[in-house]
């Protein structure tokens, strides 16, 4: 008798454990989209004037109506996967959503996108630069592809800048009414206090305000727009899901967007955000672009404890 083992077939196993993905075309991706913007509106629409009626202090309301909502899609992440019959473990998420360990190019990606998402005089040059050096990076890529990938990332910056110079016309096109109660909300994010609370020497609040941006704000939507939906909108979009995916994306956003402007100005950056998630097929680099572009606030408020 033998003591080798028989090979074991594990191609069963394995569609177990990656079972395959279905596509998301507009059909079912502009419901998605519409349903978890949604859920912002109800909650900051409905829920600021009930919770300030009720006598809610600033921070609670600000927990109850952004906080929770931007944690329920973390969760609402790891329903649909589950739903996908994939299994809790390390491997399969990590596919699945597309956390992989960064390489040199996706580094240079993500500061690309950083600076993009960030803004300020020099941005759109600087991402330029670092997109070509990030192409440059990808070592199965030649000449031809760096070339006609570059040409297009510069057509975009381009075209973004253009957008970007409309807002004298667009931001008098009013897209809905922003209610008082809104307005007010709005308006506890000071310079000098958040929520109700004085910054000065509260030093908790930078860290709270970290863990929200971090854990709820970019992981939700990062783990919940390009992890689990963009790859399933590629399988029906192919090489322009990015555009499709960062209008939708840009439009969700329409509970803070009064006025036309205020969705224009936020295309670019959404647009270039999915392109990365797409070009590298990694979540990483969006997650820390979303997060830097996203630090504004984080910075006042550090600015507030210490003045």
């Amino acid at each position: 008798m033998s003591d080798v083992k028989e090979p074991r077939d594990i191609s069963h196993c394995k569609a177990v454990f990656d079972p395959p993905l279905t596509a998301a075309p507009l059909r079912l991706a502009v419901p998605i989209f519409m349903a978890t913007s949604l859920l912002f509106f109800f909650s900051l629409y409905l829920g600021v004037p009930y919770l300030r009626r009720a006598g809610a202090s600033w921070f609670t309301i600000f927990n109850l109506v952004l906080a929770v909502p931007m944690f329920i899609l973390v969760l609402a992440t790891f329903i649909a996967y589950r739903s996908e019959g994939r299994p809790l473990v390390w491997e399969a998420m990590r596919d699945r959503l597309r956390l992989q360990r960064m390489d040199l190019a996706a580094w240079i990606w993500a500061a690309a996108l950083s600076i993009f998402m960030y803004g300020g005089k020099f941005s759109v040059a600087l991402a330029f630069g670092l997109a070509f050096v990030a192409l440059t990076s990808e070592k199965h890529r030649g000449s031809k592809s760096i070339l006609r990938t570059i040409t297009g990332v510069g057509v975009f910056l381009a075209v973004s800048w253009s957008l970007w110079q409309a807002k004298p016309w667009l931001a008098h096109l009013p897209l809905h009414s922003e209610p008082a109660a809104l307005r007010d909300f709005l308006a506890q994010f000071a310079t000098d206090t958040f929520m109700g609370i004085p910054l000065r020497g509260n030093w908790w609040v930078a860290p709270y305000y970290a863990v929200v941006l971090v854990l709820g704000n970019v992981a939700g939507e990062e783990l919940w727009w390009r992890g689990y939906l963009l790859p399933r909108q590629e399988l029906a979009h192919g090489a322009a899901t990015w555009l499709i995916h960062g209008i939708l994306w840009a439009a969700f956003h329409l509970f803070f967007q009064t006025t036309l402007w205020d969705m224009v100005h936020m295309i670019p950056t959404c647009c270039a955000l999915a392109f990365v998630a797409q070009h590298t097929r990694n979540t990483w680099p969006g997650v820390f672009g979303h997060t830097f572009g996203n630090s504004f606030l984080l910075l006042q408020i550090i600015r507030g404890i210490t003045d």
